[in-house]
């Protein structure tokens, strides 16, 4: 996830998650208009509405986990192989 200069990124990317994700909210929807249609309880639909948002939640936790993860930078380490010149070794014409 890229993070935005005004701290937004999560939520930016929890909603963008949602979006691509519309197809859940879809069950919702026919759901509603079954409520309308033939009367079935409206507990189903904000069932379906939570499985959607809570499924885009624990995608976008996921992958903001991993991209704290992988952000740390990877120390310098000294070169240990016996067989390439340091910087020290060349001459310097000073």
């Amino acid at each position: 996830m890229r993070r935005t200069a005004r701290g937004h990124g999560f939520l930016l990317c929890l909603l963008l998650n949602m979006l691509f994700r519309f197809e859940w909210a879809v069950a919702a929807i026919i759901l509603l208009a079954i409520h309308f249609w033939m009367g079935w309880p409206l507990f189903f639909v904000w069932i379906a509405l939570g499985i959607w948002f809570l499924y885009a939640l624990f995608v976008t936790l996921i992958l903001s986990l991993a991209n704290r993860a992988g952000n740390s930078p990877t120390p310098q380490q000294p070169n240990k192989n016996p067989y390439s010149k340091s910087n020290q070794d060349y001459p310097h014409n000073t």
